[in-house]
């Protein structure tokens, strides 16, 4: 940051003006009053204490060989609050650093520099990794338990390539489309839109790799009083042991299937009267066969949806099935095909919350180091989580379907005042804040999340 040196601070006291139009001039002063922009952050930390997440972490994360300096959950909640509020870079913490303000009103005199962050990402092992998500693991239990009863989720598992910039990351390699990457997995919970399980991979990994090994590490974050699971997934998941694993856990499923040879020449035997027609779509037909593929333990039911092809003039192609375009998906769902395909399609908002979680908490894996990267991943992963928590759980009902962007302009960027007096902190807003009522909503619901923190 370029420093402001003496000869300007002295003509500030008088104020600099500047034009902005005619008879319009601005005066630009400097004050010694406390102010801050992250005034958002404020309720995020408060929700963390509710929901005793520093707690949690530090019981779990045994990183640091030393007792001094920043205990673990400080570093994981400054990269969150990073996160939160937006920013792209690790090097965005000194914006946090340099605000004083926020940091009396959060409780803390001091926020890790990006220096000892990245330093702190670093330390992590493997061992490590499993210790954040059993804490995470934990922490989503609680908030579970702080939701109305829901007995049954729909997780949504997908894979993104995360290019990557600058000097050489570890693990990161040219993937199909060329580009240089790393890859996240991801699952989601369709209900209530967080992210359950996240994990960092080689960008060459194939994104069914190790399918069934990644499924049992998010399986531990099911919280217990969930006992119904629906997953569904595109073809990356589309093999016997996925199947199996699912089966043995008495999960429901719907996978995208290849369409290799055998199943294709099913497909085109489907008689003409079975197909059924969308007659709110008119061009699609839905249909099923049962099949077995070469190695699985039994036929299982695959539905199927076709679309007439069209050449570029708009005729249809005209040779029976080459004239169509299939799509097959594997389940072991009951009811009717048409309505199971159409619920299938909804995983498709997995790739938006992805894109949602890339670009407003996770735009770069900024370190060298894969492990550190991975860190870096899931403390944006906390970030993005708590978003919801404070969407679902203090914020105002209405705010229910409203999306991460929206959330962080009504109460994650507010300007306030810091005052510190008679052993209190005041944090000033104005009254005429366009969502300041949201604000006290929130500020006066977080106590209720936890019995001992309302009493304090």
């Amino acid at each position: 940051m370029k420093q402001v040196n003496s000869r300007t601070l002295k003509k500030l006291q008088s104020g600099i003006p500047l034009k902005v139009r005619q008879g319009h001039t601005v005066h630009l002063e400097t004050t010694e009053e406390p102010l801050t922009v992250h005034t958002g952050l404020s309720l995020l930390y408060a929700m963390a204490e509710a929901l005793e997440i520093p707690r949690t972490l530090d019981e779990h994360i045994h990183v640091k060989e030393r007792e001094r300096g920043y205990p673990e959950s400080e570093h994981i909640l400054a990269l969150a609050a990073n996160a939160f509020i937006g920013g792209d870079f690790i090097d965005d913490l000194e914006a946090l650093r340099e605000d004083v303000a926020i940091q009396r009103a959060i409780g803390r005199k001091d926020i890790p520099d990006p220096t000892t962050a990245a330093d702190f990402c670093r330390r992590f092992t493997l061992g490590h990794i499993l210790q954040f998500n059993r804490a995470l693991a934990e922490i989503h239990s609680r908030v579970h338990r702080l939701r109305p009863k829901m007995k049954a989720w729909t997780i949504d598992t997908d894979a993104k390539a995360h290019e990557v910039f600058g000097a050489k990351k570890e693990g990161a390699t040219r993937n199909y489309n060329g580009i240089y990457s790393l890859q996240g997995m991801y699952s989601f919970v369709s209900e209530t839109e967080e992210m359950l399980h996240s994990e960092l991979r080689p960008g060459k990994t194939q994104p069914g790799a190790k399918a069934v090994a990644y499924l049992r590490r998010m399986k531990r974050k099911i919280p217990v009083g969930v006992q119904e699971i629906y997953l569904r997934s595109d073809s990356a998941f589309y093999n016997k042991e996925v199947v199996n694993y699912c089966e043995g856990e008495g999960w429901t499923f719907s996978i995208t299937a290849d369409q290799t040879a055998p199943l294709r020449q099913l497909i085109e035997t489907v008689a003409e009267e079975d197909w059924k027609e969308d007659l709110s779509h008119p061009g699609l037909w839905y249909g099923e066969v049962k099949y077995q593929p070469i190695g699985w333990v039994k036929p299982y039911r695959y539905l199927l949806r076709r679309e007439k092809k069209e050449t570029k003039g708009g005729q249809g192609v005209l040779f029976g099935a080459l004239g169509y375009e299939y799509y097959a998906v594997v389940t072991n769902r009951e009811g009717k095909v048409q309505e199971l395909m159409e619920i299938h399609d909804q995983r498709g908002a997995a790739e938006r919350r992805i894109g949602q979680f890339s670009n407003e908490f996770m735009s770069h894996l900024p370190l060298g180091g894969f492990m550190a990267n991975w860190v870096y991943m899931l403390c944006a992963q906390l970030a993005y989580n708590m978003s919801y928590w404070l969407r679902d759980l203090v914020l105002p009902p209405f705010y229910r379907k409203k999306h991460i962007k929206r959330i962080r302009r009504c109460v994650g960027l507010v300007a306030a005042k810091v005052v510190e007096g008679s052993r209190q902190i005041r944090l000033k807003i104005s009254v005429t804040h366009r969502w300041l009522g949201d604000f006290v909503y929130a500020w006066q619901k977080i106590p209720a999340l936890c019995p001992a923190f309302r009493s304090g």
